[in-house]
């Protein structure tokens, strides 16, 4: 199942559409700002919204990318107004003045004309680490990642923005299991429960954000429940591509990797609920395990075709 797959038909379930031809201005146009940018314009009727893949440097090659998928690629002072919607979608990593980059996002921003500031976090901010449940509102963690996404969170809060905290993120070449499969060693529990969510389905989590998040509101977006990281490898390794990269020693102290954003513990349950119904928002890949039947299906086809020709 590949990255086209997951910039298909996007569910917007009832709510209105942004305004005729709104732009939208996004920081961070990576793949998950990319499929955004790309669901904002369906939501146009024809395709003609505008979107502004803002980044920090030029680059010839990237910026020729982002016009061959729509985008005007632009610098933050080439932007001389204010804009209704602004998606802040850039990772903290390796960004030592984070909150001063979400700030001045947020100078662009026109908070007043009916439109949304959405920030895109993650659900790692949670101290919850022993296996319970989490909702929007559960008790936060004191690390350094964690403080560094809150601090964030909270100026976009303040100034009447909203928050998405994500699940974990994949697609078929990324997320946990790509990372963790053919490892000899990795230092987390095998029991440890991670929540995901495709980033399809986070965008159009996040694109439910845009058009109806309410100001200065927290929401969760992930999938139904969670599966084990053994799971989750076991899962992934039902495609042939996986097949034979080999199942980590988890729990094991001579990993190379510490735990970082996949956590270190038990891990948590989030229940993501009251912001489905908020955003008028549902997964459309349930669990990983669904996922991975869909890419056998896919998997499966192809073998086909192959014998055919």
């Amino acid at each position: 199942m590949l990255l086209a797959l997951a910039t298909s038909v996007l569910s917007l379930h009832a709510g209105a559409p942004p305004a005729a031809n709104a732009p939208l201005v996004v920081f961070g146009a990576g793949v998950l700002g990319k499929l955004v940018g790309a669901r904002w314009q369906l939501a146009q009727g024809d395709g003609a919204g505008q979107v502004w893949a803002v980044t920090r440097r030029a680059d010839p090659e990237r910026d020729a990318q982002f016009d061959a998928d729509g985008f005007t690629p632009c610098r933050v002072d080439d932007l001389d107004s204010t804009y209704s919607h602004v998606l802040f979608c850039a990772s903290p990593s390796g960004n030592d003045d984070y909150t001063a980059s979400v700030e001045g996002a947020l100078r662009l921003w026109e908070a007043g004309a009916g439109g949304r500031f959405v920030f895109t976090s993650s659900a790692g901010v949670y101290a919850e680490d022993g296996g319970g449940t989490v909702t929007e509102d559960s008790p936060v963690a004191d690390t350094p990642r964690a403080l560094k996404l809150l601090d964030a969170e909270r100026v976009v809060l303040q100034a009447g923005g909203c928050v998405v905290r994500l699940a974990g993120l994949y697609l078929l070449e990324r997320g946990a299991h790509n990372a963790w499969l053919g490892k000899e060693a990795v230092s987390q529990l095998a029991d440890g429960l991670i929540n995901q969510i495709e980033y399809g389905d986070a965008a159009d989590a996040v694109l439910g954000a845009l058009l109806r998040g309410q100001a200065g509101k927290v929401y969760l977006a992930a999938d139904d429940y969670p599966l084990s990281r053994l799971q989750i490898c076991e899962e992934a390794s039902r495609l042939a591509r996986f097949a034979g990269r080999g199942l980590p020693r988890f729990g094991a102290t001579d990993a190379a990797a510490p735990a970082r954003d996949y956590g270190g513990g038990k891990g948590k349950i989030l229940d993501s609920r009251a912001s489905r119904e908020a955003l008028q928002w549902e997964p459309s890949h349930k669990t990983f395990g669904a996922f991975i039947d869909a890419a056998l299906e896919d998997e499966a086809a192809a073998k086909l075709r192959k014998n055919g020709d």
